[in-house]
């Protein structure tokens, strides 16, 4: 049961931080000059 609680905050996680969530990281994630607008 601990296993399944894990795999399922891993995975809520992993979807939280690599999906563009804004109007403005969805714009920058569609850019294809990507590289100016990365945020370093």
């Amino acid at each position: 049961m601990e296993t399944v609680i894990l795999l399922l905050l891993a995975i809520v996680v992993i979807w939280i931080l690599f999906r563009p969530v804004t109007k403005k990281e969805l714009d920058r994630y569609n850019d294809k000059d990507n590289w100016s607008n990365m945020g370093f």
